[in-house]
């Protein structure tokens, strides 16, 4: 993903903003960077199931539309993707995909998708795409007339007959979204084969195990970072107890012996950093099934240290899958190796979230709102 317009969505009235390899969403509290997110979720969410699927897991459409300072109408999202074809920049392939949604006018229905669109050029030619009006498919031509339930997409239904396209739907499938908890990763977990880790941490044992039977190099190095972030400890491994899994540290002694430990005697932090880690190393995103993993404050709980060792890891995981990351750490933004390009910074006013690139006057006002609002490490 190259490029992120939103426009009501929560507490966003409007954004036009660039993402890279590695984005650091920035800001106090209650600045919006949650809504950001869950923005891009919502599009994850609608594709994989319905629309009407994504607003019920997120209560109704009322609790999406933007309230403040005045009532929107409708919200949309619009995400602009990059393939690389080829080192002349006229052989890229670009793609744009997104909808609108709003209230429902002159039916029973309680919403409608007003429009959605794709397009995808290479060079100066568009040479794929559709455009979508209140259900009735106006392009392309061999689909034009066509109609679509009002509160439906297209794109799920096209992606199915046109090779193209199903390469949109899965990008736009491949995105997952983490807000770590910690009595979660402490559940034992039915056993499943070829885990996914959950939004919350589900499964956290079964994907440390996959890790290490298909990529236990990657494996190794997730135990290197978590010695990094809690020194002492020499790796994470998957624990059977019957049909269910949990996890256990083993940890280096003061005389030199190993010990293991279960999930329950391990420290928030620690454990969550394992949760961050298995989801931006774990196997499906090495088989490049999942091409986005976006992170809720992935540094909660650890000690500025510690919260360098993970910044790390988001940084190498970059190098295979897109990662996009709320964060509320002042020593991330005083690092010297931070480009920042790769920092949006968030603020708000009167209600409504401010999002722009990271210049010195918003890393000035960042750092003392994170300082006397917002921050938690």
């Amino acid at each position: 993903m190259s490029r992120v317009r939103v426009r009501d969505y929560k507490s966003i009235a409007g954004c036009d903003v660039a993402v890279g390899p590695l984005t650091l969403l920035v800001g106090p509290n209650g600045a919006g960077k949650s809504n950001f997110l869950d923005a891009l979720a919502f599009v994850a969410d609608a594709v994989t199931t319905t629309p009407h699927q994504a607003i019920e897991t997120r209560k109704r459409l009322s609790e999406i539309l933007r309230r403040v300072p005045e009532p929107a109408q409708s919200f949309s999202v619009v995400l602009d993707f990059v393939r690389d074809r080829g080192r002349d920049e006229s052989e890229w392939e670009r793609w744009t995909y997104g909808f609108e949604i709003a209230p429902a006018s002159g039916s029973s229905a309680a919403f409608e998708v007003r429009w959605e669109e794709c397009r995808m050029t290479r060079g100066p030619e568009r040479t794929a795409g559709f455009r979508v009006e209140r259900g009735i498919v106006g392009h392309p031509d061999r689909y034009r007339g066509a109609a679509v339930e009002p509160g439906n997409l297209f794109v799920p239904t096209i992606g199915t007959v046109s090779p193209r396209l199903s390469q949109l739907t899965g990008t736009l499938r491949g995105m997952r979204f983490y807000d770590i908890d910690t009595s979660t990763l402490r559940l034992p977990q039915p056993s499943v084969e070829r885990a996914v880790l959950g939004r919350r941490g589900e499964h956290l044992g079964d994907v440390l195990g996959d890790l290490l039977t298909t990529y236990p190099e990657v494996k190794a190095r997730v135990d290197d970072y978590m010695a990094a972030v809690a020194p002492g400890v020499t790796g994470i491994e998957r624990q059977t107890a019957g049909r269910y899994v949990t996890v256990e540290m083993r940890q280096r002694t003061e005389v030199g012996a190993e010990a293991r430990f279960g999930p329950d005697a391990v420290s928030d932090g620690t454990i969550r950093a394992a949760g961050v880690l298995a989801a931006l190393f774990q196997p499906p995103v090495r088989d490049r099934h999942i091409n986005l993993v976006g992170i809720e404050t992935p540094e909660a709980g650890l000690h500025p240290a510690a919260a360098d060792a993970l910044y790390d890891a988001l940084t190498e995981a970059a190098e295979s899958v897109q990662v996009i990351a709320t964060t509320q750490s002042n020593s991330w933004l005083d690092r010297d190796d931070i480009d920042p390009d790769s920092v949006l910074a968030f603020a708000n006013s009167a209600g409504a979230t401010i999002i722009g690139p990271l210049d010195a006057t918003r890393r000035r006002l960042i750092q003392d709102g994170l300082y006397t609002v917002g921050r938690t490490t």
